[in-house]
């Protein structure tokens, strides 16, 4: 399983100490991108910018990536093992924390293969980040038949 994390974000100060124990568990199976937000403009500016962005990012790496998931709490809720049903051991998958302002889905679409959610709850994105490498890791025990799942 090889996983990428790609996220907007300034600084994960409050949480850097639990995410990088779980990017040490986790060892080359996973990499964290982080994208600056972007700070000028208007909101439909930034959201315009920002998908943009993002989408440039997505092109130069798509050869590396066989699958984009959006995170959104607008979409189905997944259980941990409906996660390790898409995140398997030979997968190669981008998981995708969306913007503050949100990005132009119209644009983006051709880009992902669906979007998950981590349930109905906005949190900020460091925290999403971390929830996120959690259920990775338990889907890393799961798969490896550990214990870690209960």
């Amino acid at each position: 399983m090889k996983i990428t994390i790609l996220a907007i974000s300034d600084s994960d100060k409050h949480f850097s100490s639990a995410i990088s124990e779980y990017t040490k568990r986790l060892g080359k199976s996973v990499t964290l991108l982080d994208i600056k937000p972007i700070k000028h403009g208007s909101k439909d500016q930034i959201i315009q910018k920002e998908t943009d962005l993002l989408i440039k990012k997505l092109e130069t790496r798509k050869k590396k990536w066989e699958s984009i998931y959006l995170l959104s709490k607008e979409w189905k809720h997944l259980t941990t093992q409906q996660i390790a049903s898409i995140l398997t051991p030979w997968s190669t998958i981008t998981l995708v924390i969306w913007w503050p302002y949100g990005l132009d889905e119209s644009k983006i679409q051709p880009y992902i293969n669906g979007s998950i959610s981590l349930g109905n709850h906005t949190m900020p994105h460091w925290l999403a980040k971390l929830v996120l490498l959690e259920q990775v890791y338990r889907v890393q025990t799961i798969q490896a038949g550990k214990s870690y799942h209960y």
